[in-house]
């Protein structure tokens, strides 16, 4: 798989007490290395800090401890740390002080917090922190060449499954791609939703909705450039068909969603959990770049078929013919021959006959015989 999007790193800890200074040097450390300045290091490990702590005392209540992951990844200019645990829960301890949650304190260190319970249960704490003059995502320009590769196999026709499967999970928690029909209507042709077979499945059924006023699909189709909506609940309630995909939408958790037109031929949609942070103006650069690499892959797919099926028709045509005709490449070698050249085998020499030499950039020998003389 290619690399990354943005630096990112992430740890896996057992829920007991000595992992909080753990995760706390572990997301400093990185934090630090990625250009994070002191005052911002220090609120991003007091939160660390509390996340962490609440992890191990509230999670695992009347349970042995289970697992603590924490994921810290760079956007330009912020720095997004998600703390996850399998537990039962960020919820008040019965014999704490107030709340027991520290989630107020996080909420004044972080400038985005997004508390939400993940597929399979327990908890995850996303908190994003404004951090000026840190570097933004790489180009990775493997995986550029590898959309491209993957576009050129798999249009038009099926195998589109296999450019969702490259994108989801390195630069998208989700990824669909609409195909343009003959009515200028968007038609889902695959969709993938990382860690879900069921919910990958679910968003290649969904019907796309072009006609919701400000959503990312319908400004893509109009302007022919790269749009971002976040998907509030009102949002999910607009662009979705029924109440039962709009709760399943929900209930994914992305919070971003990215659409890039691919020129005249469809769309590329992409989603981001709160985890990666809201898309910057780099990372939106980089999405609209694998959509410029699939939408050139797409054109050179229709053009290679498209002159596959002129070769068809032509050789076609030429089999129709009475006359034998052959071709030969620059070294003798026959590298066509129609019907009635075929029926006629080695007699074919001996027989009159017209020889024209094509030159362009390749000698090719075409030679007509006129079986009625």
């Amino acid at each position: 798989m290619p690399g990354a999007l943005a630096a990112r790193n992430e740890w896996e800890l057992s829920a007991h007490p000595e992992s909080v200074s753990a995760a706390r040097t572990a997301v400093r450390e990185f934090a630090e290395a990625q250009g994070v300045d002191e005052l911002v290091l220090m609120d991003v490990a007091l939160a660390v800090t509390e996340a962490v702590t609440n992890a191990v005392l509230h999670a695992f209540l009347d349970r042995p401890p289970g697992t603590i992951r924490v994921a810290a990844t760079t956007g330009a200019g912020e720095l997004t740390v998600v703390v996850t645990d399998d537990g039962i829960g960020m919820r008040p301890r019965p014999d704490s002080p107030g709340l027991g949650l520290g989630l107020p304190t996080i909420g004044r260190l972080a400038a985005l917090v997004d508390l939400r319970v993940p597929e399979g249960g327990g908890t995850e704490l996303s908190m994003t922190f404004v951090t000026p003059g840190v570097r933004g995502p790489v180009f990775d320009t493997d995986l550029l060449d590898a959309v491209a590769r993957t576009a050129q196999g798999a249009w038009p026709g099926e195998g589109v499954e296999r450019l969702v499967d490259l994108l989801v999970p390195a630069v998208a928690d989700a990824c669909a791609v609409d195909v343009i029909d003959p009515t200028g209507y968007p038609e889902r042709f695959a969709g993938r939703i990382d860690g879900s077979a069921d919910d990958s499945a679910w968003l290649a059924s969904l019907r796309p909705r072009a006609d919701v006023p400000r959503s990312a699909t319908r400004a893509a189709l109009e302007t022919g450039r790269t749009h971002v909506s976040e998907l509030t609940l009102d949002l999910i309630a607009r662009i979705t068909t029924n109440d039962d995909d709009a709760a399943r939408m929900a209930e994914t958790g992305i919070r971003w969603w990215i659409v890039v037109p691919l020129g005249e031929a469809g769309l590329l949609h992409f989603g981001h959990l709160p985890a990666r942070g809201r898309p910057s103006d780099d990372v939106l650069e980089f999405l609209t770049a694998i959509g410029d690499r699939a939408a050139a892959g797409l054109v050179h797919r229709q053009l290679m078929a498209e002159l596959q099926r002129s070769r068809r028709r032509f050789e076609h045509i030429l089999d129709v013919l009475t006359e034998a005709v052959t071709v030969r490449d620059a070294n003798g070698r026959v590298v066509y021959a129609n019907a009635a050249a075929r029926e006629l085998g080695d007699d074919i020499a001996g027989l009159p006959s017209t020889t024209t030499t094509l030159d362009e950039g390749e000698s090719l020998t075409v030679t007509v015989v006129d079986r009625s003389r």
